[in-house]
This record gives C-alpha cells, sequence and structure tokens, in this order.
C-alpha cells in the first residue's frame, strides 16, 4: 500500500482467496463507487458513496456466448422540506438520503436502544480496528 497527506491505497488479503482493493483521494474528484466481485456476479454502489440512489448487480453468464444479467434497484431521494429549502438546501449532494439513518437513530432512542441493530457497537469497533490497522501498515 501507499499513502501521502491525501491519498491512500492498500490491497488486503481477505479469507479464502478474497482480495479487495481500496482507495481513497482528497484533492481530486473520484467515481465514488463500490464495486463488490464475487464468483457469480458483481455489485455496484453508485455515487455518491456516502448516499447513493442506485444498486446495480449484474449476474454472471453461464456460457461464453451468453450475456450478463443486469438488475437495477432505484432508492429515490425525499423531496425536500420547505424548511430545508429555507435553510439553504444541503451542501452534498444526495445529503436527503441521510433522513433514513436519522429516522432510525431517532427510533432506537426513542425505545431506549442504545445502539441500532443495523449496525452494532461491535462492528463499528471491528471496523475501526480495521481502519487502524490499514492505517498502520501504510
Amino acid at each position: 500500500g501507499s499513502i501521502d497527506s491525501s491519498t491512500a491505497e492498500c490491497t488486503p488479503k481477505l479469507p479464502g482467496s478474497g482480495v479487495a482493493t481500496l482507495s481513497y483521494g482528497m484533492l481530486g474528484e473520484s467515481v465514488e463507487e463500490t464495486t463488490v466481485v464475487g464468483t457469480k456476479g458483481r455489485l455496484t454502489i453508485k455515487t455518491p458513496g456516502h448516499c447513493p440512489t442506485k444498486l446495480i448487480v449484474s449476474l454472471k453468464s453461464t456460457g461464453r456466448a451468453a450475456a450478463s444479467q443486469t438488475i437495477e434497484f432505484d432508492f429515490p431521494l425525499p423531496k425536500d422540506t420547505d424548511d430545508i429549502k429555507t435553510a439553504g438546501g444541503f451542501v452534498y449532494p444526495n445529503s436527503a438520503g441521510f433522513c433514513y439513518e436519522a429516522a432510525a437513530v431517532a427510533r432506537c432512542i426513542a425505545s431506549g436502544k442504545t445502539e441500532a441493530p443495523q449496525y452494532t457497537l461491535a462492528e463499528t469497533m471491528l471496523e475501526m480496528e480495521i481502519l487502524d490497522e490499514v492505517r498502520k501498515q501504510l
């Protein structure tokens, strides 16, 4: 892997024969897409990465002459409320999509939960440990 003050990339080995390629850059505008490739096809989370509105599943064909099957899922953004418009709107593209995350947090707090079942504290801590290890190795 490599790193400087504004970019980094790494290629961690995953369990089995898996491998990942991760990169980021702070100065240039990247595609902001995530693609997960597996033995049966690939999944692409479209831009912007922080709040996508489209997911594409491409299923691998069974023979050389057969075309792969592509399935697209759209997740439209909610309409801006009058309060949001009056406040000047959002700074980052698709930030309206964070309303779903905010609503989930509100439901958890209202029901006395200290974490969301969709993304637990243990999962958060594991992710932070992985990121710490990546930074150490770069």
